[in-house]
Order: C-alpha cells, then structure tokens, then sequence
C-alpha cells in the first residue's frame, strides 16, 4: 500500500466524526422558539421593559430608533425606562435559525403595541438575536423592530 494511503482512509472518517459532533439546528431552533415565547410571556407577566431586561445578556447592544447604538444592561434598563408604564407589547415568534454551532440564532415575529384603557394598537415586526449562555440559558444580545401591516393585511 502507498505510504499516503492511510491518510486517505482517515480523512472521510475523520470528518464523518466532526459532523456527528455538530448538534443539529433543528434542536437549537426549537429552543430559541422557547426562549422567544417565555421572554414574551415574562413581558405580560411583569411588563414589557423589565422582560427586556432580565433575557438580556451582559454585553446586549440595544439599536433605540432615535439613537447611537449602546451596550450593556444598563442601556436595556435607561432605553425600557422611557417606555410608557402603560404600553402593552405581545409577540410571538414566527420562525427562528441557529448557526450550525447552536450557541448563536435569531428568531423573528410580529408584535402588537396597545396602551391599557386605550383602543387601538399599532403593529410591528422584530428580529432578536440570540446567544446560549453558559448556564445552557438563552440571552438575547441584539433586538431590532420595525413598523408592520395590521395581521388582516399580511
């Protein structure tokens, strides 16, 4: 056999063992999926800006549509601050992806915005970053929206 022969064989199991080691992102999706509908359920539990706070990972950056992109909790804490205590804010995530490493994803989803004892809502669509933090937990580390159609007109 030539002296390079072996070489050949151990490379496709090499790698046949380096893709049983990835975790599938269908598994990962499902758990942001999760951590996307807790965070929503938490918001009408205790409010939107205190949920946007506690799933928040340290080194979150908040994108505020009248500003400069800032990082950390306290930016979460200052941004949410300046929402209305009566502002209601329910989503839920249409669909979410996962890099193959299942440490990083992001979900995205529609979200309506009522005030309490208003009428009305306005509507709009998000996508949040995700990061799997050392605890097995999930954090959200970035979070943009924008204005969207009434559900009737999507």
């Amino acid at each position: 056999m030539p002296p390079f022969m072996p070489r050949l064989i151990a490379l496709p199991a090499m790698g046949l063992a380096a893709c049983a080691t990835v975790s599938p992102p269908a598994n990962t999706e499902q758990a942001l999926l999760a951590a996307d509908q807790a965070f929503a359920a938490r918001a009408l539990e205790i409010g939107a800006g205190p949920a946007f706070v506690e799933f928040a990972a340290d080194d979150v950056t908040i994108f505020p549509s009248a500003g400069v992109p800032e990082t950390g909790k306290a930016a979460v804490e200052a941004w949410t601050s300046q929402w209305p205590e009566e502002m209601i804010v329910e989503w839920a995530p249409e669909a979410a992806h996962a890099g193959k490493g299942g440490d990083f994803g992001y979900t995205w989803g529609y979200a309506t915005y009522t005030r309490e004892g208003q009428e009305g809502a306005s509507y709009g669509k998000y996508i949040t970053v995700w990061q799997r933090q050392e605890d097995g937990s999930w954090k959200w580390i970035a979070d943009m929206g924008s204005g969207a159609p009434a559900p009737e007109d999507r």
